[in-house]
């Protein structure tokens, strides 16, 4: 008879000492917290400087497409320097769920009269929490 490690798992019976095979091999939970703060799959940091080029683009004159502009919202937002794009939601840095929700937003008004801009805010949303690779702005010249 094979050991499953939850044969043990019987009226009245015990765990074996130092638990089941699946808990002795699993990595100790994390004491630390992440070593730089994130937004979704991105680091802060790695907005921040995607941010600031976009910033720099436009003090040199670069007249942002509408794209771009729901691009720069997003990531205003991601950063806490101002609110969501579509929903309006309050400046802080957004979790998770409030990313999708953003992305979920965007999507519905991208049927809209904005929809470039309500484009732009998606791909944002779904590059921050890693739904995909494809990071929508081009860094500018630095």
């Amino acid at each position: 008879m094979a050991d499953y490690p939850t044969m043990w798992n019987g009226p009245g019976a015990m765990p074996p000492a130092g638990g089941t095979a699946a808990q002795q091999t699993a990595p100790p939970p994390p004491t630390e917290p992440p070593a730089e703060p994130v937004v979704g799959r991105r680091t802060l940091a790695e907005v921040t400087v995607l941010l600031d080029n976009i910033e720099h683009a436009v003090r040199t004159g670069y007249q942002l497409e509408e794209f771009h502009e729901g691009v720069r919202a997003t990531y205003r937002w991601a950063v806490g320097q101002g609110p969501s794009p579509i929903t309006d939601r309050a400046a802080g840095i957004p979790d998770a769920q409030q990313l999708r929700a953003e992305d979920d937003a965007a999507e519905a008004a991208m049927r809209g009269p904005r929809r470039r801009y309500a484009n732009g805010a998606q791909h944002a949303a779904m590059w921050l929490r890693g739904a995909t690779q494809d990071q929508p702005w081009a860094v500018w010249e630095t």
